[in-house]
């Protein structure tokens, strides 16, 4: 069985609950269906349309996982547990500023909220709907995209100049050998102004990987990798015809309450192909360089997200922090290469089986966990 065990113990601890989970924030205009996305994604009925919200709404989704099916599958678990983004829809009302020339900017709140996220989600009106009239009275996805970005950009030249007169002011009294440091960071922020005004983000500004660390604690808006989802009408989403990642949102949020033969039915009848929100958290995932790895059993398969470049011991630190502090080795298989061995001898004895077949192998500390994997983490505390 691969999961997690405590070597040369018997004790077996709990799944880590404190580790942080990947959040993801949708922003938008006010009536751009962002609110209706957000309950068709996560299923939690808030109200939409003319009701504005002053707090952000929060829920979880988990990410569509056909491989984790096939497992739970072959095992038989007591519980099937996917792995989960957390996602927080934040009032369209904080960005009316920037439509029609506006010049009210977010609130410091608003924008502290959305640095601590680890990407933003720009959902962008697609659709006419007379009787939920568009706060600036005109459909312009273009407009929309391009007003939301000078919010972002705007929201992080503040804050460059806001330290830029801080180093000012402390430099006044410093020597020139105390001055070292803060020139470089005063020319790395000059260089991040002149980018940011030339039309750039901070995601694209050539920097190196030293540069990047050094600007990671200011957290930048224009830094979060974001997705853009156009919310379309039913029709135009049965068209196909606009390009990029889009839904109807009141679509994909009536949906929700019908079983899987019933959606595909009604589908069909439209016209409209199913996975759209999947692909919407699957390009999600890849902005945010996400893998899933998994462990299984009888008593639960589960799947877990690390980011790219992760190791081993980080992995089972998201399991439990135990696992990573006393971690000694992992054993890993390729979830297809399980598969295939648990249903030519049964789950009970895949394990043995992908050992047999050296489909198995040990590794340690170093290793980077690669997208797919099962793990079965020992360690020892």
């Amino acid at each position: 069985m691969f999961s997690t065990e405590h070597y040369k113990t018997d004790h077996r601890p709990e799944p880590c609950n404190d580790t942080a989970m990947t959040s993801i924030g949708l922003i938008g205009f006010e009536r751009s269906g962002k609110t209706t996305l957000f309950n068709a994604l996560t299923g939690a009925g808030r109200p939409t349309g003319f009701t504005t919200h002053m707090d952000p709404h929060e829920g979880v989704v988990p990410a569509a996982e056909a491989r984790l099916t096939r497992l739970s599958e072959l095992y038989q678990p007591k519980k099937t547990t996917p792995a989960v983004l957390d996602v927080v829809d934040f009032p369209g009302a904080g960005f009316s500023g920037a439509l029609g020339g506006g010049n009210e900017p977010p609130s410091t709140k608003l924008l502290d909220q959305l640095s601590q996220l680890d990407a933003l989600v720009h959902v962008v009106r697609a659709f006419d709907n007379d009787a939920v009239p568009h706060p600036a009275e005109r459909i312009d996805p273009d407009g929309d995209i391009e007003a939301m970005q000078l919010e972002l950009t705007f929201a992080d030249l503040a804050l460059i100049e806001k330290r830029l007169q801080r180093i000012a002011d402390e430099t006044k009294s410093m020597r020139a050998a105390e001055r070292v440091a803060i020139d470089r960071e005063t020319d790395l922020l000059r260089r991040l102004q002149t980018h940011l005004g030339d039309g750039g983000t901070l995601l694209d500004a050539p920097l190196s990987d030293q540069e990047r660390a050094d600007i990671r604690h200011y957290r930048f808006l224009t830094e979060r990798p974001m997705l853009t989802i156009i919310n379309v009408d039913e029709d135009t989403a049965a068209e196909g015809s606009v390009e990029g990642i889009t839904l109807s949102a009141r679509l994909e949020e009536e949906l929700r309450d019908f079983d899987e033969e019933e959606a595909t039915a009604y589908r069909e009848e439209l016209g409209v192909g199913a996975g759209a929100v999947e692909t919407a958290l699957q390009e999600t995932f890849r902005l945010l360089g996400l893998r899933t790895f998994f462990t299984v059993g009888p008593d639960e398969c589960r799947g877990w997200t690390v980011r790219e470049g992760d190791t081993a011991p980080q992995a089972a630190g998201k399991i439990h922090t135990d696992l990573e502090r006393g971690f000694i080795r992992a054993e890993v298989v390729r979830w297809d290469d399980l598969l295939t061995c648990g249903e030519a001898v049964g789950a009970s004895g895949a394990e043995a089986e992908a050992k047999k077949r050296a489909l198995s192998r040990t590794e340690g500390k170093d290793y980077e966990v690669q997208d797919g994997d099962v793990l079965h983490i020992l360690f020892n505390v």
